[in-house]
């Protein structure tokens, strides 16, 4: 009999944390575990993770409970919190209750309601921290100490995340472990629809496409990409510029401010706008470079290993996730944080030199293949439930 796991998750779209909790639930061997997904009920999401999961036959349901957000960040924020949090727990505990949950998998740090009803009824639970705080010291610190608090386990996406976790809690050392998130290598090929995409948004095949994928945030960076994007375009008029993604439900004006700065900067013309784009596959193969330029520490990257399983070269900011994933001049190139200019100048390189650019990209599909599949991390997943389950690795 298959054992029953609640997943808790803070989202319903499709980003990083949304797709890897997707990719885990849809491969895990359903003749030994049985996944059941709840997500939150407090933005206006447009359910794109709910209805992926409804087409891989997943069971999931969504409640009003509480998101540690930014929004929350003010008196009347920490009632509203506060009140999401003792509803959501006792709305989850009375499911568990109901399905008999023999295990709790909380997705990011940032929910909790799973974890204080698993300890209400004695169900291991188990935390995948997928987030680096940086935003406030107490944010950081109250994260951190109830990880300890409450994580029977706690799986970090990679070495960056685990050591910025122990710094405020050393008390987890002894419960924490790295499982980076994986890739279907057969989803993510070379040349796979990316002429159709660059024909779509009109790029010709001797223009040079860079890009960055991922949500619309204050810390991703795409102001620094914009900027750096001015230099490129004045050295290398073949150059093109994507930023594809979208913001979060109530934050429209991020894009709005992003699109001033590329009329303040000159190159309208130069910078394609696709928003929230499902077929990443075939958005990764239109481009040539991919690039990550967030402002703070990113947690692990995981769009780095979706271009380079497409065989594209990365250029990503040197600090947390991506310093352990891109092989400097290897695989890619690592430039410091928040700086245009180094990062114009990275690109100019790599438009420059496209052998450089197939090198790199062949050798990155090689270490993803190596190193970042999704068969790699369902089984460490599923061989931490075998242990949790058999309550030989809780304590």
């Amino acid at each position: 009999m298959s054992a029953p796991i609640l997943f808790v998750h803070a989202s319903d779209e499709l980003y990083g944390s949304d797709i890897i909790l997707l990719e885990l639930v849809r491969n895990l061997d359903k003749r030994r575990f049985s996944p059941h997904v709840v997500l939150p009920q407090d933005l206006p999401y447009e359910g794109q993770l709910s209805r992926a999961l409804e087409t891989a036959q997943v069971p999931h349901t969504s409640i009003d409970m509480a998101v540690l957000r930014r929004r929350y960040a003010s008196p009347h924020g920490v009632l509203m919190f506060t009140k999401r949090l003792i509803g959501g727990t006792l709305r989850l505990r009375r499911e568990m209750q109901e399905a008999k949950f023999t295990l709790v998998h909380s997705h990011t740090g940032t929910v909790w309601c799973g974890a204080i009803a698993s300890k209400m009824l004695d169900v291991p639970h188990v935390f995948y921290i997928m987030e680096i705080v940086t935003s406030s010291w107490f944010t950081r610190r109250l994260v951190a100490r109830f990880l300890a608090w409450r994580g029977d386990k706690v799986v970090a996406i990679s070495h960056a995340v685990k050591e910025h976790l122990l710094r405020d809690a050393p008390s987890l050392a002894p419960h924490i472990e790295v499982i980076p998130p994986g890739i279907n290598p057969d989803r993510f090929r070379p040349n796979e629809g990316g002429a159709r995409v660059r024909q779509e948004w009109g790029v010709n095949e001797d223009e040079v496409l860079f890009g960055v994928v991922g949500r619309i945030h204050w810390w991703k960076g795409q102001e620094v990409f914009l900027q750096a994007a001015t230099h490129v375009a004045r050295q290398v008029p073949q150059a093109r510029f994507a930023i594809v993604g979208d913001v979060v439900p109530g934050e429209e004006w991020r894009k709005d401010e992003l699109k001033r700065l590329v009329h303040s900067l000159g190159i309208a013309d130069k910078v394609i706008w696709p928003g929230y784009r499902k077929d990443t596959p075939h958005v990764m193969a239109a481009l040539d470079v991919l690039v990550l330029p967030s402002t703070e520490p990113e947690p692990f990257g995981r769009v780095i290993v979706e271009a380079m399983a497409t065989e594209k070269p990365v250029i990503a900011s040197a600090h947390g996730g991506p310093v352990e994933i891109v092989l400097p001049h290897e695989t890619g190139l690592l430039v410091p944080p928040r700086d245009p200019e180094a990062l114009a100048k990275a690109m100019i390189d790599l438009a420059r030199r496209p052998e450089q650019r197939l090198q790199m990209g062949k050798a990155g599909r090689q270490r993803v293949l190596e190193r970042y599949t999704i068969e790699r991390h369902v089984a460490a997943f599923e061989d931490l439930y075998e242990r949790m389950l058999a309550r030989g690795d809780r304590e």
